[in-house]
This record gives structure tokens, sequence and C-alpha cells, in this order.
């Protein structure tokens, strides 16, 4: 997801970044700043997908790896 629809989901569901960032015990620009993919935050990504009821791997694809399935040998 973008920015803008990770935003535009929180505001769908009344939660502001700056209680995320309470309930985490982080400050404001910590959330901020994972919202726009300018840091890394395990804690932080998922609690913005449990927020706004996403996987956190669908919310921030690029930083969670995908799962190839293999093939077997005959």
């Amino acid at each position: 997801m973008t920015p803008l629809e990770i935003q535009f989901e929180l505001k769908k569901k009344e939660i502001t970044q700056k209680e995320l960032a309470l309930d985490l015990g982080v400050c404001e620009m910590a959330v901020s700043l994972v919202i726009n993919k300018r840091s890394i935050s395990d804690k932080i990504m998922k609690a913005i997908s449990r927020a706004i009821k996403r996987d956190h791997r669908a919310v921030f694809p690029e930083h969670y790896f995908k799962l190839k399935s293999r093939k077997r040998a005959a």
C-alpha cells in the first residue's frame, strides 16, 4: 500500500497517528516515518496493519518475504 492509502484507511477507521504512537509507547514521528516508508519497525508496521485490519505483508510488502512454492523432484 502507498502511504496515502494507509493514511486514508486510518482516517476511515478514525484512528490517528498520535493514538497509535501512544498505544505503542513511541513518538508520533516514528509512526509517521514508518507510514511514509522512511523507517522500518516491525512493531509499528504490524500495529498499523492491525489498526486497518489488513495483513502486514500486504500493507508493507517490500519488508516481508513472500514464500515461493517449491517444485518437488519426481
